[in-house]
């Protein structure tokens, strides 16, 4: 069923709206029942826009598309279903199977054109998002975007509400869909409530300096925020950008996520002076979760803490702390479980935020054979600390940065950026 037709987003028009969910129908009565740290990420919301060329793309109908969004959602039904609460107040999903929303669009721009403006975050209108609430049960958990461009090819985007799942999920569901358009057979391995659960070997001494709580927003999630926030997206090289920064460690083994987390955390703190960050938190997949794929949020979510001027510091010593952040997941885990879902909490720009997507094969959802001609990547629901995502490029040797910082900061971000050469000349920020 479809509406709104005529809708405009952006550079984005003819809009249609309709609903996709899973071929069998859920057993009567199934729940799906969040870990505590899913109810801490329930603010925050995931979003990724694969695009990909004509050639690839020209003959995927709407029909192919929603047909291996059939295959995939019998696969986890459950995201599918729709927020309801207990007498507790405790958030949990009811397997109803009200469907996902699909959202069609076009666009008179070219793939190449398209990919040629300099701030990448226009990818942000590939991207249909809408919060969970006000009334749960009518609230789609995953909306997914399909933008047809004028030369035949397509953009993919997915907007997917963090309590679900984190990042890793997002990609291992994607790539999976882009499989199933391909015909090929896909298959989702069950994740047990065990599985989903951390435990921790050490009590909780205090709260973890990763998370804040906020004030009540009922059945609305969305961030409360005082500042207006806004994004820019930029590629840089390795080599020429990076590793200039830092001295090579043994055999030439360079951390680049970190040397470009330092780099920018001290960007950063030069720009709020007296406010400066001295505790960040660093977000990334667990290298110890060896568990089947499933969807859950098993992230690392680590704090760092200085105790002297970061915009003194140099990037060595930065990359150092990173290196030894503390896990704060279990503490996240804890607070989450002890509220019953009753509070709120923001993760995400609680403290300034560096989410390490760089060890991700975005590339690998491939369509037909084909990888995607770009990729992106960013979070909604940020807090006001701003949040920096790192993932690759489609050439292996760049990265793509996206960041989201207060408005009143991004130029004079830019322009530290330009200073110490992480971007090579200024850009205007689209939109």
């Amino acid at each position: 069923m479809g509406r709104s037709q005529g809708q405009v987003r952006g550079p984005i028009y003819n809009i249609r709206l309709s609903t996709v969910g899973a071929t069998r129908p859920s057993e009567t009565g199934t729940t799906h029942e969040p870990t505590g740290l899913d109810l801490a990420m329930k603010l925050h919301y995931l979003k990724a826009a694969y695009i990909y060329s004509s050639e690839t793309a020209r003959d995927l109908t709407v029909a192919h598309v929603k047909a291996a969004m059939f295959v995939l959602f019998d696969q986890i039904a459950w995201t599918t279903g729709r927020f309801w609460r207990r007498d507790s107040g405790r958030p949990y999903i009811k397997c109803n199977d009200s469907g996902t929303r699909f959202v069609e669009g076009e666009c008179n721009l070219t793939v190449d054109e398209w990919l040629s403006k300099p701030d990448q975050s226009v990818d942000e209108f590939l991207v249909y998002h809408q919060p969970i609430g006000p009334e749960l049960p009518f609230s789609p958990l995953i909306y997914v975007q399909m933008t047809r461009f004028k030369c035949g090819g397509l953009a993919l985007g997915f907007s997917w509400a963090n309590i679900m799942g984190d990042s890793f999920s997002l990609f291992y569901a994607f790539n999976l869909w882009a499989k199933a358009i391909s015909g090929g057979k896909i298959y989702i391995p069950k994740t047990s409530d065990e599985d989903r659960r951390f435990r921790s070997l050490n009590p909780r001494v205090k709260d973890p300096d990763s998370i804040k709580r906020v004030d009540p927003v009922g059945d609305l999630w969305v961030t409360p925020n005082d500042k207006k926030m806004a994004n820019y997206c930029f590629s840089l090289s390795v080599a020429d950008q990076v590793l200039p920064h830092f001295p090579a460690i043994g055999d030439g083994y360079f951390p680049v996520f970190e040397i470009l987390a330092g780099i920018i955390w001290k960007c950063i703190a030069k720009v709020r002076e007296e406010a400066e960050p001295v505790t960040v938190t660093i977000i990334r997949k667990d290298p110890n979760d060896l568990k089947p794929g499933g969807i859950r949020n098993s992230q690392m979510i680590s704090s760092v803490h200085v105790s002297f001027p970061v915009a003194e510091a140099n990037v060595e010593e930065l990359v150092k702390c990173i290196e030894k952040a503390t896990d704060e997941r279990c503490g996240i885990d804890e607070i989450g479980e002890s509220c019953d879902g009753n509070s709120d909490f923001v993760v995400y720009g609680a403290k300034l935020t560096f989410l390490d997507l760089s060890e991700v094969d975005l590339y690998e959802a491939k369509v037909k054979g084909k990888s995607p001609e770009s990729v992106y990547c960013n979070v909604e629901g940020i807090g006001e600390e701003g949040l920096v995502v790192v993932f690759q490029a489609a050439k292996s040797e760049e990265r793509v940065v996206t960041i989201t910082l207060p408005e009143e900061e991004m130029e004079w971000v830019k322009l530290e950026f330009k200073k110490c050469g992480l971007m090579i000349a200024p850009q205007e920020i689209n939109g």
